[in-house]
């Protein structure tokens, strides 16, 4: 699942740096925004889930007991430190949303 969602963030990526370019007002600029947006809070949510997965299948396979070192000591606050920025780019991408159609009456 790791490579769709980096192909997806080149795509969310680009189409964030097309849009400054880009005037939102135009065609090809709005469509560059709502990918940059829309597209970016799905994308989030995919990553959302596949950092919860992974630290759940490092917890599970992490062995107990080691020898003199030989693994690493399972640590889950490092692991979520990821999980902590996709909420936030979630929580922006949401901001951002609703500052926009704040606009229509």
């Amino acid at each position: 699942m790791g490579g769709p969602l980096a192909i997806g963030f080149g795509v969310v990526l680009a189409s964030s740096l097309g849009s400054m370019f880009l005037p939102p007002h135009t065609a090809a600029g709005s469509a560059l925004m709502s990918v940059a947006m829309y597209g970016g809070l799905v994308l989030f949510s995919g990553f959302m889930l596949y950092q919860t997965q992974h630290i759940i299948k490092v917890a599970e396979t992490h062995p107990q007991y080691t020898y003199m070192g030989t693994y690493p000591p399972y640590d889950p606050v490092n692991m979520s430190i990821g999980i902590f920025v996709t909420t936030l780019n979630i929580f922006i991408r949401i901001a951002q949303m609703l500052a926009m159609g704040g606009g229509r009456k």
